[in-house]
């Protein structure tokens, strides 16, 4: 029968009525038992990391840490009665036959403070931040102060801190899948740290871990995985029977697959867009004619001519680029960017958070240099859209967005004619999983290339992806 048990950090003292052979103590961490002799358990008390016990006419200390080193704190020929241990301090107090009080140290340092026990989902469906990721950590001492940060598991850019004050063995956490400045993080893998700083000032528990969100935001350009968004970026091409098609991105830099909507002409541009209704699905732009129109298939499903649209306008046919660059105006959402082929001129559409778009402005006078421009997402990690533009010399350039709805001055990417022979460039989004926006581009062959992102602005050497697709009316 259990006589009694002490529990001090990450140590258990326990001994048993009626057998005194049966006392030790357990060591939650490493999971062992350290057996206390005959005696100890009558009056044995714990301490952080060491145990007190009267043998004979002393008392004794045994260090737990240092695989049993024993001590004796008193003299046979004095009492030590009565005695006691503060777990707190590791000090050890008795009194003599003269009431004199005596107080010693262990001399056992005090054990940082530790995660002793936790309740953390590995995963979690949000729903829009409407149902928060509700993590929790026993610690083994009261907790002065706690943060806990979440990184993009990808990029490594932390998108939260949470953080609390005193807390007296419990650190519970609430995160509603959103980022420090309010908006919707999107959907896919997160790392988190937990640094809880102790109340007494011992060393402070740390703890770190991973979780998946799902029903988060929508990732830039995964409009339709095979099972639904799956985080990776998605190519979208035009036949020349009408089809559009998502050609699902496989993960590891290639395609795989596709979701196909038919009945379109021919003539039709696409631009891949964000979410503009808030179901944390992408949508797509579609410019028939003059008129631009914005279709919401929801997940996983290819727009056809009869999914229900919203009409932005018939004024388009004056442009000859058409491109989303992501967010350029620092509000979480994607953005439109256009040229006027009369001009050269570059617009800017920023996206109005109900559906539709905000009146143009200008971000470029004659660009007309260029044969191709063409959004990239972030380049560089700063969660700003960049533009990429393909000069006469086919030269790639790059200009960065600066959150303000500008373009910043160009930068060189990729000289020495690097863009010879190709006649399409898309940028398609992270396709390897590596938290990086990849470009896409083909050659007159028909070969689709990969160059893949770097984090920094600029890219990899050229890869050959795919062969036969010179047939294909366009590639957004």
């Amino acid at each position: 029968m259990l006589d009694g048990a002490t529990a001090i950090g990450r140590w258990l003292l326990w001994n048993c009525a009626g057998s005194r052979n049966d006392e030790g103590i357990f060591d939650l961490q490493t999971r062992t038992i350290t057996p206390l002799g005959i005696g100890y358990g009558a009056g044995a008390q714990l301490g952080d990391g060491f145990v007190v016990y009267p043998a004979g006419g002393s008392l004794k200390l045994k260090d737990l840490r240092d695989g049993g080193t024993v001590r004796t704190l008193t003299d046979d020929r004095v009492s030590y009665q009565p005695w006691a241990v503060d777990p707190a301090t590791g000090a050890v107090a008795w009194t003599d036959t003269r009431n004199a009080v005596h107080l010693v140290g262990s001399g056992v340092a005090p054990s940082a403070s530790a995660v002793l026990d936790s309740d953390v989902p590995v995963a979690q469906a949000v729903n829009g931040g409407a149902a928060p990721w509700r993590p929790r950590w026993w610690l083994s001492t009261p907790t002065a102060s706690w943060k806990l940060t979440v990184r993009s598991a990808t990029s490594g850019t932390a998108v939260r801190t949470l953080s609390g004050g005193t807390a007296r063995g419990l650190v519970a956490a609430a995160w509603d899948a959103k980022d420090d400045s309010g908006r919707l993080v999107v959907s896919g893998a997160y790392t988190w740290t937990l640094t809880a700083e102790a109340a007494d000032g011992r060393a402070a528990a740390t703890a770190s871990g991973t979780v998946t969100l799902t029903g988060a935001g929508a990732v830039r350009r995964d409009h339709a995985g095979l099972s639904g968004p799956d985080g990776v970026g998605d190519l979208v091409s035009l036949s020349s029977s009408g089809a559009i098609a998502f050609r699902h991105g496989n993960g590891t830099g290639g395609l795989a697959g596709a979701t196909t909507g038919s009945g379109w002409s021919t003539s039709a541009v696409v631009v891949p867009f964000g979410d503009l209704n808030g179901d944390r699905c992408n949508d797509v732009l579609v410019r028939l004619g003059g008129e631009l129109r914005a279709y919401r298939p929801g997940c996983g499903r290819a727009p056809t001519p009869t999914t229900a649209y919203t009409s932005l306008g018939a004024v388009w046919a004056q442009f000859n680029v058409l491109t989303s660059p992501g967010d350029l105006t620092g509000d979480g959402r994607p953005d439109l960017v256009a040229r006027q082929a009369s001009t050269g001129d570059m617009y800017l559409y920023a996206d109005n958070g109900a559906g539709g778009l905000k009146a143009r402005g200008k971000i470029g006078t004659n660009w007309k240099l260029y044969r191709a421009i063409f959004g990239a997402g972030d380049l560089n990690g700063d969660g700003i859209g960049e533009l990429l533009a393909v000069d006469g010399a086919n030269s790639l350039w790059r200009y960065d967005g600066t959150a303000a709805g500008t373009v910043k001055p160009r930068v060189l990417v990729f000289g020495n004619k690097w863009a010879t022979g190709r006649n399409a460039f898309v940028g398609v989004g992270d396709l390897n999983k590596d938290g990086k926006a990849d470009l896409l581009s083909r050659n007159a062959a028909g070969d689709l290339l990969r160059n893949s992102g770097n984090g920094a602005g600029s890219f990899g050497s050229t890869v050959k992806i795919g062969t036969g697709w010179q047939g294909y009316k366009g590639l957004f």
